[in-house]
């Protein structure tokens, strides 16, 4: 068993133990829905890069929409940079790809409403919609020129989540998310004029029933100043999608400390993200690899990110942030980079992120 999945497990078993030993919590608490509660501002924050799971009183609604953007610039093997010039085809290259990716965006717009059922048990739904584009090189090797190809679009709606997070005991909060494959991964692209279907980073979804277990714990100052706290949580792709392939599993932690100043709060985080590489092959996104059509034997155009070895590793991001609240209503912005990479052979290598929110609660 690989230690990804390890770790999902130890996280998965610890909720549930520490479920059976939970004691009641008391309504109404600071770390329940408490709209316009001290804390409140801090507890749910709107525009954390990555959802921080808490629970509401039975009764209270939030509703949510997030835009995240990420910008991913030049190529790393490793943890070193590789230059565009350290690829090419035909040219005693150690990457010998025709395609030579530059720079990629990834926006997504997503949309969250979380409902209590109980003042310990809450229910969490998200739906996003994604836009992917990429900027590539075109080496056609030593005798011709590299010219610029013109840039690839994948848009549409992703994958759903749905949530079930509970209340374990004083801070300590549970969670199971269930992703459903509703984003397409059969997205096209055209390359050298033909087309192909896109690399997996192009894709909109996994293509599988993915589990999503993670234990979350947040604390409050007594002065309800400060918020710190910590969450873990794995993400197991559960079997092969019907293009025979399984995204890598991951896990992530998370760890912060916000400070409230009025109506408004500002905080610091890191991230740790660990994702195996990808399991299996898509034949069709093969054929940008290799000679695969007798007819046209120059139907083919070989680019880093189509090879399923090439992804996966570890990144490690630290970022800002500051959010106003007003009332029941949260707008928020935060920012950040990577601190560190180590990535799984030559892929693009992140750049920077935002994120901006705005959410309701009622």
């Amino acid at each position: 068993m690989k230690k990804s999945k390890i770790v999902g497990t130890i996280l998965l078993a610890a909720a549930l133990q520490a479920g059976n030993a939970a004691t009641p919590g008391t309504p109404g608490d600071e770390m329940s829905c408490g709209c316009d509660g001290a804390g409140a501002l801090m507890t749910y924050n709107p525009s954390f890069g990555d959802d921080i799971y808490h629970v509401h009183e039975a009764g209270c609604w939030m509703a949510g929409y997030k835009y995240m953007h990420m910008k991913m610039h030049g190529l790393r093997d490793g943890a070193s940079d590789v230059g565009p010039d350290q690829v090419g085809f035909m040219r005693n290259s150690r990457y010998e790809y025709m395609m030579i990716p530059t720079g990629m965006n990834m926006d997504m717009h997503m949309l969250m409403l979380m409902y209590g059922v109980t003042d310990r048990f809450t229910i969490m739904g998200m739906a996003n919609y994604q836009e992917n584009t990429m900027d590539m090189l075109m080496d056609m090797g030593p005798a011709k020129p590299i010219m610029s190809e013109p840039r690839m679009r994948t848009e549409g709606f992703g994958d759903t989540e749905l949530r079930g997070i509970y209340r374990i005991a004083g801070d300590f909060v549970g969670s199971l998310g269930l992703s459903l494959p509703t984003g397409d991964i059969e997205k096209s692209v055209k390359m050298m004029r033909w087309e192909f279907r896109a690399p997996y980073d192009m894709q909109l979804g996994s293509g599988s029933y993915d589990l999503k277990p993670a234990l979350t714990y947040s604390a409050l100052s007594d002065d309800a100043l400060w918020n710190w706290g910590a969450q873990a949580m794995y993400t197991w792709h559960t079997a092969d999608n019907m293009n025979d392939y399984r995204l890598g599993d991951s896990v992530k932690v998370n760890t912060w400390l916000q400070r409230a100043l009025g109506p408004a709060a500002t905080w610091l985080r890191f991230a740790y993200n660990h994702t195996d590489d990808i399991h299996g092959r898509d034949s069709e996104i093969q054929k940008l690899l290799y000679r695969s059509d007798p007819a046209m034997p120059m139907k083919w155009a070989p680019t880093p990110d189509a090879d399923a070895n090439n992804y996966g590793g570890e990144r490690v991001d630290g970022a800002l942030g500051v959010s106003f609240k007003f009332r029941g209503v949260s707008l928020g912005v935060e920012g950040g980079a990577p601190i560190y990479q180590d990535l799984n052979g030559l892929q693009m290598k992140a750049a920077w992120f935002l994120t901006a929110g705005l959410q309701a609660m009622f």
